[in-house]
């Protein structure tokens, strides 16, 4: 007997990232980039299962025309869609008694809102449109999701707990990270498909200093390279001691060690010129290099820096530190820039600096089917 999946889609989530918002729970825009990870999805689901959607652009819209069987949520949704349609939609899955799982795109506070009614009755699953995904019920990205569910409808995948996060966003902004555990929601796995949940590492003080000496004194001692710094405690340490106060979840801009931008947006960064270079800290457990926390660190961006118009690969422009304790908590990097061909062309072996003058070489996650 086929499998029932029931699907939502939060058309807003992430609609902040690109432009350092660091959250989107207080927007009503919608994210333009959604409509292509979900067919994304879409390209690796299962086509035996069935589905129950979500109206218009919470999930009908996107399967119109494709291969997979499915009917509509008989429920009415507000434009633009909010939280209270989320809980809708899953309050009528959950009564119909139809679903064998609940997925979701969207962030933690989409993700909060869907366990908020599931509870313990349903395992559900996250594909990754939102900006803050620290809860552990995501995938790395919209294909592993599908994947993830061929395995599910075949009987493959194991039903496991994890975490549901989510933090005050006001106050992350303010470059505070209050980080609330809201329970422990059913979802499935299979390899590596599912991403951890976020943890947060105490890091070593003189690990952090000699990490921050070495990158000012190896590379930023040209006057003509712009630095882009990613968020992060470990960045940041470079730049206090520089003298230049910066909020830890920012993206910043630097040149002649002084600061040029904090905060800045994704198409600030698209108008940067001259020779870039990246400083960027992976994210604790989940080993986000690119694609978690820093998306105004786009794709375009990205490919300017590997300087890929010109038939280039220059991922040593990428200088990546990271505590050996934070370290310690995932054996790969993940990669999740928005552009799948782009995801593939950073694959290979990054050289981390872990002190001064000291290196661990980590290669990026083999996501397999």
């Amino acid at each position: 007997m086929s499998k029932t999946i029931c699907l939502l889609v939060n058309p807003v989530a992430g609609s902040g990232g690109r432009i350092g918002n660091k959250g989107s729970d207080n927007l009503q825009i919608y994210n333009t980039e959604t409509p292509s990870r979900i067919l994304r999805f879409l390209n690796t689901a299962p086509k035996n299962a069935n589905y129950i959607v979500a109206p218009r652009e919470m999930g009908e819209n996107y399967f119109k025309g494709s291969e997979v069987k499915y009917e509509v949520a008989k429920i009415n949704i507000n434009t633009p869609t909010s939280r209270e349609d989320t809980i809708k939609a899953v309050t009528y899955f959950i009564e119909s008694k139809q679903c064998d799982i609940i997925v979701f795109a969207g962030g933690d506070g989409t993700a909060r809102d869907v366990f908020s009614v599931v509870k313990d009755k349903l395992p559900i699953l996250g594909i990754p449109t939102g900006v803050k995904m620290h809860s552990g019920v995501f995938t790395t990205n919209p294909e592993s999701a599908g994947v993830l569910l061929r395995h599910f409808v075949e009987d493959k995948t194991e039903e496991i707990l994890t975490e549901i996060l989510d933090i005050d966003e006001q106050a992350y902004r303010q470059g505070k990270y209050v980080v609330k555990l809201y329970g422990y929601a059913k979802t499935v796995n299979y390899s590596n498909l599912l991403t951890p949940n976020k943890e947060e590492v105490i890091n070593d003080k003189e690990e952090l200093d000699e990490i921050a000496q070495y990158v000012i004194d190896t590379y930023l001692t040209s006057s003509n390279e712009v630095f882009v710094v990613g968020p992060g405690s470990t960045t940041k340490t470079i730049l206090k001691k520089l003298g230049i106060e910066s909020n830890f979840l920012c993206t910043d801009v630097i040149k002649n060690r002084q600061l040029l931008k904090s905060c800045v947006k994704y198409e600030e960064l698209l108008g940067l010129t001259g020779e870039l270079k990246l400083i960027l800290t992976p994210i604790g457990k989940q080993g986000f290099l690119i694609g978690r926390g820093n998306q105004e660190i786009g794709p375009e961006f990205l490919r300017k820096l590997l300087k890929v118009s010109q038939g280039a690969n220059r991922k040593d422009n990428i200088i990546i530190v990271s505590t050996r304790s934070k370290l310690n908590t995932f054996n790969c990097l993940r990669i999740d820039t928005g552009d799948p061909e782009l995801d593939v062309l950073m694959r290979g072996v990054y050289k981390i600096i872990v002190g001064y003058g000291e290196f661990v070489a980590m290669k990026t996650c083999d996501i397999t089917d």
